[in-house]
């Protein structure tokens, strides 16, 4: 596996653009309209294809839960100090 490229952390600017819109409330109308939208049968095929390669890599529970803790640490790890 090679390693990956280096990149910059983004500004402070931004970091502080992507936390509000992540964190804004939506109204629920926005809200109906983000969960009821259509799925295109390409975002389908490419959710069923990683969830195929998912379990074939893990095929416990147990191995499953691991690499989501290990991909949690590795997350943590990278994210810059306040």
């Amino acid at each position: 596996m090679s390693e990956p490229e280096f990149m910059d952390f983004p500004s402070v600017e931004a970091r502080e653009r992507v936390r509000k819109l992540a964190e804004r409330e939506l109204n629920p109308e926005e809200f109906d309209a983000y969960v009821n939208a259509p799925m295109s049968q390409d975002e389908r095929e490419e959710i069923l294809a990683s969830v195929a390669w998912f379990t074939r890599r893990y095929p416990t529970p147990g191995e499953r839960l691991a690499a989501a803790r290990r991909g949690y640490q590795q997350w943590a790890r990278s994210m810059p100090r306040k």
